[in-house]
């Protein structure tokens, strides 16, 4: 998702290097590096240009990573630090941060970065299918009710109306179209069979077309949904996006499944869906922070109805080594050249 360039403070503004005149470039400095499931190996081309490289236990608060980045150049991200312009403006040495994955929004204030000129990259594309694959299989596991089954003998079902239905019998609603969007949609048409309707800020005709999925307004796409997938970033625009009026509309006994960030669906309004029987079954990758009162609240009352992981849909190996080597060269380009192509910010960039 595109950001809105801040208004540019020329006080706090270091312009990007410009490109070195050779390919030898001699490198000094830190490279932060923060979260874990990270193959050490594949940060030895770092150490192997002059470069420290350090991992300090994290998540880091904000104090800690502010004190971390001093004196370093770069910032491998890829923890749940938040990286706000208070941070950033004491990072007086840094000239990139490298996100692992693509929701970046919500952890690195970019516009900060853009008027400070540090480059801000992410790595799209390179957890797409496990972020998808990770999704239909918890979007398999509610809908068979598979987490109540678990350690039992024998069903235990009162009636015929507490069979699960098979997917090919469900309509399945996705709330973004993005990379990971469209592959979770088609893994469900091409895989299942299922009926697919998505509502995006953006139409995508050539996912209609190919895939054979239909467009409709948000609100249309919850009544019409026995399973209703969220799937964008978060950011101001999409915090809370799944409130009231999209909960109250789904039909009785839904699935809400939220394998993006747990703030883009209000906790106050799930907590009414469940309750009212809107929603049978919720199901989180990553969830609400302990500063948050109905997070406790969902757990406490609804622990039968509730899936929750640890925000780990983009951690397989395959996924991880593919968004770190994607990160490291991300930050050899910058310290390099002044700028790579995945730069997400609007910073003004060298003219060679």
């Amino acid at each position: 998702m595109s950001q809105t360039a801040a208004p540019r403070d020329i006080t706090d503004y270091r312009p990007a290097q410009p490109r070195p005149a050779t390919g030898a470039v001699r490198r000094d400095g830190t490279v932060l590096v923060t979260g874990a499931g990270i193959d050490t190996a594949l940060l030895e081309s770092l150490a192997g240009q002059g470069l420290t490289v350090r991992r300090p236990a994290s998540p880091l608060t904000e104090d800690l990573l502010a004190r971390e980045l001093r004196g370093a150049v770069a910032y491998l991200h890829g923890g749940e630090e938040r990286a706000t312009a208070r941070v950033l403006r004491k990072a007086k040495t840094l000239k990139v941060v490298a996100f692992l994955g693509v929701g970046y929004e919500n952890f690195v204030d970019v516009a900060a970065a853009d008027r400070l000129g540090i480059a801000v990259t992410n790595t799209p594309g390179a957890a797409t299918d496990a972020v998808a694959t990770f999704t239909v299989t918890q979007i398999v596991n509610a809908n068979l009710g598979i987490p109540r089954h678990l350690g039992e003998r024998v069903p235990g079902w009162q009636g015929s109306d507490e069979l699960p239905h098979e997917l090919a019998a469900r309509r399945v609603g996705i709330i973004g179209m993005g990379a990971n969007g469209r592959r979770i949609a088609e893994i469900l048409r091409r895989g299942f069979g299922v009926r697919v309707s998505y509502y995006s800020r953006t139409r995508r005709p050539d996912a209609e077309r190919d895939l054979g999925i239909s467009y409709l307004p948000l609100l249309d796409l919850a009544a019409g949904s026995d399973i209703l997938v969220v799937m964008v970033p978060e950011t101001g625009e999409t915090r809370s996006m799944i409130d009231s009026s999209v909960i109250s509309r789904m039909p009785e006994g839904a699935i809400l499944v939220n394998t993006a960030r747990p703030a883009i669906v209000s906790p106050g309004a799930l907590y009414a869906g469940l309750e009212k029987g809107r929603v049978s079954m919720a199901v989180f990758d990553g969830f609400y922070g302990q500063e948050c009162e109905e997070a406790g609240e969902l757990r406490r009352d609804f622990p039968d109805r509730l899936l929750v992981t640890g925000h780990i849909a983009s951690h397989t190996a395959e996924a991880m080594h593919r968004m770190v080597r994607q990160a490291v060269k991300s930050i050899e380009n910058v310290l390099t050249y002044g700028s790579d192509e995945h730069e997400v910010g609007t910073r003004p960039r060298p003219r060679f």
